[in-house]
């Protein structure tokens, strides 16, 4: 008989159809009890290790006892007598997207009741460039913290650390608000059979704080020692708290054993740690620098920001395909609620708003690559990178809210002059302002280097001050 071509779509599959000569093949069989087959097998029983861009071959032997004749893909006389009740098909398969898919055959516009799995993972390339890209976000974050830590006051920072007051309404909402709200999204927005991206959501939650967190504090002028003290606290608080809420809530989604990523939660303390120790005794020894960093940081972010979604995007592609809009609401959710109720719980405690502000960003803004990493480890292939995609969606959609705040702030700010702006006319040895009203009693302005004869500086209280004089001035209403 000689080969006739077709060619199939099945899913995110291209299938290469063609008959071949009769052959005794073994694999994966699957015998009927009526209908028009006595059997259909499989060879190879399983395609493994089958990732994007690649081609199989897939062998489908049909055997009966009599005389069959219907139609496939093409109306064909398939079982008879000159072939021993016996034809082999093979099927070219080409993976075109990741992602579990049943292939199934029908015969007479009737589906036979068998499938075939298909596990289709991520292309070796796509690998390579998951792997650059973690070393080049990794070497920019640790830049970032350097640069961060030449902002940070360590008398501040001890001050915190003696009355955590902060750090503990920061660890009240990160370890019991924002776990309990993913289990409730994820049991009431995502479908039962999807108990991957169930845990992979409720594993995100109960993620500490970080990731962008300290950078966002800083675009919104912040407190900057509250947030590395909180993100410092709440990755050791990380863990014995995801430990806890895995092994409890998660064993409703999940009941494998699932692998906690010490290491991983270790070697984030350490990427804050040391470079943020690093600024600071830079710093120490370069104070002229302070005023060019403040600026520098938040042009690094924005640049940052740009290039890890840009980049990110690209490299997982495959998860536009897979957005749903349970993915998409539960993406929102979680990280802006976190901020909303996170501020409303400080403002409950009587917190200033520059604090109000920095542990809502904390709460909101959670360190996925923990959870990342711990799906990773925890599941098979194609499951742990389907399940990422939760993790993925959240990063990808946390900081929306606070970029059309942030625009919005300065549209208001640029045709609205507030009130606590002042313009201050310094020389050497006196400051003279244009407005005391809005100054509070005992302000101490801390200006070093050299004065200018002749230098007007205008500043907000949320600037740092200029770099003018080697004492400090007091300046009373």
């Amino acid at each position: 008989m000689s080969h006739i071509d077709r060619y199939i779509v099945f899913s995110w599959l291209l299938i290469f159809v063609s008959l071949a000569s009769t052959a005794n093949s073994s694999g994966l069989i699957h015998e009927f009890s009526n209908g028009p087959f006595k059997s259909v097998n499989y060879d190879p029983p399983e395609l493994t290790e089958f990732r994007t861009g690649e081609i199989r071959v897939l062998a489908i032997t049909f055997q009966s006892d009599q005389n069959v004749t219907g139609f496939l893909s093409f109306e064909f006389q398939l079982l008879s007598t000159e072939n021993g009740f016996s034809q082999t098909i093979d099927v070219q398969i080409y993976a075109k997207l990741l992602g579990i898919n049943n292939l199934r055959i029908k015969f007479n516009n009737t589906l036979l009741d068998n499938t075939y799995e298909l596990r289709l993972l991520r292309s070796a390339r796509d690998h390579v460039l998951t792997k650059f890209f973690t070393v080049f976000a990794g070497t920019f974050v640790v830049c970032v913290t350097f640069m961060m830590g030449t902002q940070l006051d360590f008398g501040r920072v001890k001050e915190i650390i003696r009355r955590p007051i902060g750090p503990l309404i920061g660890f009240l909402c990160q370890f019991f608000i924002m776990p309990l709200l993913a289990f409730v999204l994820a049991v009431v927005f995502i479908p039962a059979d999807q108990t991957a991206l169930r845990f992979a959501l409720l594993a995100t939650g109960c993620s500490p704080g970080g990731g962008k967190s300290s950078f966002w504090t800083i675009i919104f002028d912040g407190n900057l020692d509250l947030s590395v003290s909180m993100t410092f606290t709440q990755t050791i608080a990380a863990l014995g708290m995801m430990p806890l809420w895995i092994y409890t809530l998660g064993a409703v989604f999940f009941t494998e054993r699932v692998q906690i990523p010490f290491l991983n939660i270790f070697g984030s303390l350490l990427a804050l740690i040391i470079p943020s120790i690093c600024g600071m005794i830079f710093i120490h020894y370069k104070k002229h620098l302070v005023e060019k960093f403040a600026k520098w940081i938040k042009i690094v972010t924005w640049i940052a920001a740009a290039l890890f979604t840009i980049i990110g995007l690209y490299i997982n592609f495959y998860i536009i395909y897979k957005f749903t809009w349970s993915i998409v609401i539960c993406g929102c959710a979680l990280p802006w609620s976190g901020y909303v109720i996170a501020y409303f719980v400080a403002w409950l405690f009587r917190q200033q708003h520059r604090e109000r502000i920095t542990i809502a960003i904390e709460t909101g803004i959670q360190n996925i690559g923990i959870a990342i990493l711990m799906l990773m480890v925890s599941l098979p292939e194609p499951e742990s990178d389907l399940s990422i995609i939760m993790p993925i969606a959240i990063v990808l959609l946390t900081d929306k809210p606070l970029i059309i705040i942030w625009l919005v702030q300065k549209c208001y700010r640029k045709y609205h002059k507030t009130d606590d702006e002042e313009t201050v006319e310094t020389k050497c040895g006196s400051i003279n302002t244009e407005s005391t009203d809005s100054l509070q009693n005992g302000i101490t302005l801390h200006l070093n280097g050299k004065c200018p004869t002749d230098a007007k500086m205008k500043y907000t209280r949320r600037d740092s001050l200029p770099p003018c004089y080697d004492n400090p001035v007091t300046v009373s209403a």
